[in-house]
């Protein structure tokens, strides 16, 4: 880890302490005084996408030995426009990728250090538009990668995304596989968030305990009054579990950085044995476990694409209860089991949580003959989250 902090949260402060601290470029750091050609620029951001990722830190002057920070010179404000660097690595790097920009401010006025993070790719090899070439870093440099290189990334894309499903699918087997007998037909309900590769490691097993976060303190909105961890925590075939009798439910952190939540929100009603989707509790516990993938994402200092999934089995017949006072009948989903499926970029899980949550529940929503989510609305071009339905 280069900062012991969120991206967003880094200062001149952090700038100077690399200088102090004698931080030379490495496979994961490198070093300009000045901004360079875009040819160049392209060249550097595949590089890293293809290796590790990394940092780009422009205005900052190296030794000519160790590669350390000789002095912080900073760059021109008025020089760097952020939004231009932005379509230029999405209209030339391929696939897409994000990055993360910020100009830091430094002592002197008008001066900046700008500050470049580029994950490490989720769909390599990447493609240089304007050099036709592939790069990696290699020897703390942007190298063009050979042929046999370009095979071994190609063959790991295409694989990976094999890999990613079924890992996926043994994943929620296995936990509907220790469901009690009485809720398995409660329409069992998967939420997953996972990094595109599950091929890694990204916490060490002998680390894990870092993880075994205390339960009370962990709460998100939008119902910050009960934790969102349940139960004892207990080192499982993946990972780390926590697992509770309420309602079967169950979250997960594996050791490649998968998130998992299960839980039933089917109930039954007792005056006429109608099976009810609890849609307002799902709701919850949606946003809650994008915020808790935040939580975690941030502690391993990972970046990258991730894929947001929601899955209900046996929620053929199912209805949402609509109160008596708007006069309509029960919305009755005629799907066999609901699966929604985003991706999204990890560093803004927490500030798109609820756009990512409302999107999802929208389509949810439409297998019960719903326009939108009932609980997730939009007002004044803000998404709140309603309390209740009167």
């Amino acid at each position: 880890m280069l900062f012991k902090k969120n991206f967003n949260d880094i200062d001149f402060s952090d700038i100077q302490k690399l200088m102090a601290d004698q931080i030379g470029e490495s496979g994961i750091l490198e070093y300009k005084e000045q901004l360079i050609d875009p040819k160049s620029f392209l060249k550097e951001v595949a590089a890293f996408s293809n290796t590790s990722g990394g940092f780009l830190i422009f205005g900052v002057k190296e030794s000519d030995q160790d590669g350390y920070p000789f002095s912080i010179i900073g760059i021109s404000d008025k020089t760097c426009n952020v939004e231009q660097l932005e379509h230029l690595i999405n209209g030339n790097v391929q696939p897409r990728i994000n990055v993360q920009i910020k100009k830091i401010p430094t002592n002197e006025p008008e001066k900046i250090v700008l500050l470049i993070r580029i994950p490490e790719g989720q769909n390599r090899p990447y493609y240089n538009n304007v050099s036709g070439k592939f790069h990696k870093r290699y020897n703390f440099e942007a190298k063009e990668m050979d042929e046999h290189e370009i095979e071994g990334l190609y063959l790991e894309r295409f694989f990976g995304a094999g890999k990613l499903s079924s890992y996926i699918d043994e994943t929620i087997s296995f936990n509907r596989s220790i469901l009690s007998e009485n809720s398995q037909y409660l329409m069992d309900t998967h939420i997953i968030i996972t990094p595109l590769r599950v091929n890694e490691i990204l916490i060490d097993p002998s680390n894990i305990k870092k993880f075994d976060f205390k339960v009370n303190d962990v709460r998100f909105e939008p119902d910050k009054t009960s934790p969102y961890l349940y139960g004892q925590s207990v080192p499982s075939k993946y990972g780390i579990r926590w697992i509770s009798n309420y309602r079967d439910s169950c979250v997960e952190i594996h050791r490649n950085g998968l998130i998992y939540y299960r839980e039933q929100f089917g109930k039954i009603a007792v005056a006429d044995n109608k099976k009810i989707m609890d849609d307002y509790h799902l709701s919850i516990r949606l946003l809650q476990t994008i915020r808790f993938a935040n939580k975690v994402y941030t502690e391993l200092d990972f970046a990258g694409r991730v894929k947001i999934i929601l899955k209900v089995y046996d929620s053929k017949n199912s209805i949402v209860y609509i109160p008596p006072q708007f006069h309509e009948d029960d919305k009755v989903c005629l799907s066999e089991n609901i699966f929604v499926e985003r991706e999204w970029d990890s560093w803004n899980l927490d500030e798109d949580c609820s756009k990512i949550g409302k999107s999802m529940l929208d389509e949810l929503s439409s297998h019960y003959g719903l326009w939108r989510s009932r609980y997730l609305v939009e007002e004044n071009g803000e998404i709140m989250f309603k309390k209740s339905l009167f």
